[in-house]
C-alpha cells in the first residue's frame, strides 16, 4: 500500500484550518481560513517514500492512487517501489523509481545498453504488448471521462513491428574536442549527449550508418560547427542532412562527400539561413504511402517516423472516411499528401490545406507526377479564424484533420459552423485532441469510432484517431 501524506490531527480535511480571532473578548468572532500545507519535494524524499502502483497512465507512467496521487516514471502496475519526488503540487506528486522492491511479471531488461541514460526511449523496462494494452485502456478511460462515448466506439489499437521501427532520426553532436566526438541522442532529462555506435530502434539502414558517419566527421575543426545531423530512410535510399552554423572547411565537405559515396546515400548540408547544398545524390528519396503512391520529402519535410504503422493508419483513415467520387473532401494539415493522394484517387474533389508553403509546392508537384490532378493545394494559416472560415465557405462533405501537437482548435470551431457530415481526426497529442473533440461534440457531432495508434513504441508518445459524424438536428 502507498505511504501517503495525511494532515496532522486537528487539521480540517477540506484543506483549510480554522482559527478563531477575538474569541472570549466580547468581540464578534471571525473564522480566518488558511491554506492546508502539503509536503514539499524535500519532505517526500527525506521520508524515503514507498508506494504501491495500481495502474498506468497513457504515457506509461505508474500511478498510485490515494489521498495523494503519484505518477511514477519507471514503475509498473502491481509493483512496490521506492521513489524520488521530482515535483509536488498539493495532492499530486510526479516522481521516478529509485528501487523496485516487488517487480511486476511484465518488467523486462532493456534491450539497449544505454536505455537508462538515453532520452530516446522511456519504456524499454516493460513488455511492449502489455505496455500497449495498459496505455490503450488508460486512453479509453480518459476519453470516456471527458467525451462520454460508448464502449462500442473504441477500436483495436494500430501497432507494428518492434524494435526496429524508426525510419527517421536526428542525431545530436558534441564536437568540443574534434578528436573525441560524441554522436547520438540527448540524455534523459539532461543536455549531455549519449554517445552511440548504433541504435536498436532505428531501421538497420540508419543504425549501421552511425559509426562510419562519426568517423567521417572526427578530427576536423569544422565538426564544431555542426548543430545536428538528420537521417531518413526511404524506399530507395537514405537521406543524410548536416545542419551547420557557419561555413564549413573544404576538407570537411570532402569527407562528408566521400562518406556519402562509400555508403551510397544522399548527402545534403544546410546552413544557418536554411539554404541547402547537395553534396551527393543517389536518387530523389521516396517514401511510400498506400495504393502505390509515394512522397518525395525535402531534407526538413515532415514524414511519419514509422513506415509500417503509417501504412496501417492511412488505410484505417480511408476506411473511416469512405471517400467517394463526386464528394468534396478537405484534407487539412495535409503536409506532402500522405492522406491526400489516396483520397483523391477515389475520384473525390479534394482541397489540401497546409501551413508550410514549400511543402505545398512539393506536394502539388509530386501529385502531378503520379497523375493526381483533382486536388486544390492551398497554403493557409490554420490558426487564423477568418482565413479558415473563408476556406470552408464553399462547403465540404467530409474533412480529414492531421494537425501537429498543438491541435486544431480554430479549425474545429470553424467546422462546427461549416457542418460537414463526416470528420476523421488523426492526433499526435491526446490532450489537445480531447479539447478539440469536446468542441465538435458540443457543436453537434458524435464520436462514432476512436482508437490509439502506437507510432512510437517504447516512448511516452501515443497517437489517436477518431471518426465524428454530424447528428441530425
Amino acid at each position: 500500500m502507498a505511504i501517503f501524506y495525511k494532515p496532522s490531527k486537528g487539521k480540517n480535511k477540506s484543506n483549510v484550518k480554522g482559527r478563531v480571532r477575538g474569541a472570549g473578548s466580547g468581540e464578534k468572532q471571525h473564522i480566518v481560513k488558511t491554506k492546508q500545507s502539503w509536503p514539499s519535494v524535500d519532505d517526500i524524499n527525506a521520508a524515503n517514500e514507498v508506494v504501491t502502483i495500481d495502474g498506468m497512465d497513457w504515457q506509461g507512467q505508474g500511478v498510485a492512487r490515494g489521498e495523494t496521487l503519484y505518477f511514477v516514471d519507471g514503475a509498473l502496475p502491481g509493483e512496490t517501489v521506492q521513489i524520488k519526488a521530482l515535483s509536488s503540487n498539493k495532492q499530486i506528486v510526479n516522481a521516478k523509481v529509485t528501487k523496485v522492491n516487488t517487480p511486476s511479471d511484465h518488467r523486462q531488461k532493456p534491450f539497449c545498453a544505454v536505455a537508462n541514460q538515453c532520452g530516446g526511449c522511456q519504456l524499454q523496462h516493460v513488455d511492449p504488448h502489455e505496455a500497449l494494452a495498459l496505455r490503450d485502456d488508460a486512453l479509453k478511460s480518459m476519453f470516456q471521462r471527458k467525451l462520454d462515448f460508448n464502449d462500442g466506439a473504441w477500436q483495436a489499437p494500430i501497432s507494428g513491428g518492434r524494435p526496429r521501427y524508426r525510419r527517421k532520426a536526428r542525431l545530436a553532436i558534441d564536437a568540443r574536442n574534434p578528436e573525441k566526438i560524441k554522436l547520438g541522442f540527448r540524455e534523459n532529462a539532461g543536455k549531455n549527449i549519449v554517445d552511440i555506435g548504433g541504435c536498436p530502434v532505428l531501421v538497420e539502414s540508419l543504425s549501421q550508418l552511425i559509426a562510419p558517419l562519426k568517423s567521417a566527421i572526427a578530427g576536423f575543426a569544422s565538426a564544431r560547427l555542426v548543430g545536428h545531423i538528420s537521417l531518413l530512410a526511404g524506399e530507395n535510399t537514405v537521406q543524410v542532412t548536416v545542419k551547420h552554423t557557419r561555413s564549413l572547411a573544404n576538407d570537411f565537405i570532402a569527407s562528408l562527400s566521400q562518406f556519402a559515396a562509400e555508403q551510397n546515400v544522399n548527402m545534403t548540408i544546410e546552413d544557418g539561413n536554411g539554404d541547402f547544398t547537395q553534396l551527393h545524390e543517389v536518387a530523389p528519396i521516396t517514401c511510400n504511402t498506400v495504393d502505390g503512391f509515394y512522397l518525395q520529402p525535402g531534407p526538413n519535410d515532415f514524414v511519419q517516423v514509422n513506415a509500417e504503422v503509417n501504412t496501417k493508419m492511412v488505410a484505417q483513415a480511408l476506411s473511416w472516411l469512405a471517400p467517394k467520387a463526386g464528394e468534396r473532401i478537405a484534407d487539412w494539415f495535409s503536409g506532402l499528401g500522405n492522406f491526400t493522394l489516396p483520397i483523391a484517387n477515389s475520384g473525390a474533389t479534394v482541397r489540401a490545406v497546409e501551413g508550410v508553403a514549400e511543402m505545398v509546392q512539393r506536394a502539388k508537384s509530386n501529385a502531378l507526377k503520379q497523375g493526381i490532378s483533382n486536388v486544390d493545394w492551398m497554403q493557409l494559416d490554420l490558426a487564423d479564424e477568418k482565413s479558415v472560415d473563408k476556406a470552408l465557405a464553399g462547403g465540404f462533405d467530409k474533412v480529414l484533420l492531421d494537425p501537429s501537437r498543438e491541435g486544431a482548435l480554430t479549425v474545429c470551431h470553424a467546422l462546427v459552423r461549416a457542418t460537414p457530415n463526416t470528420i476523421v481526426y488523426v492526433s499526435c497529442n491526446p490532450n489537445t485532441f480531447s479539447r478539440d473533440a469536446r468542441v465538435l461534440i458540443d457543436g453537434g457531432y458524435q464520436m462514432q469510432k476512436a482508437g490509439v495508434i502506437e507510432m512510437f513504441p517504447f516512448t511516452h508518445h501515443m497517437e489517436t484517431m477518431a471518426l465524428f459524424t454530424r447528428q441530425q438536428q
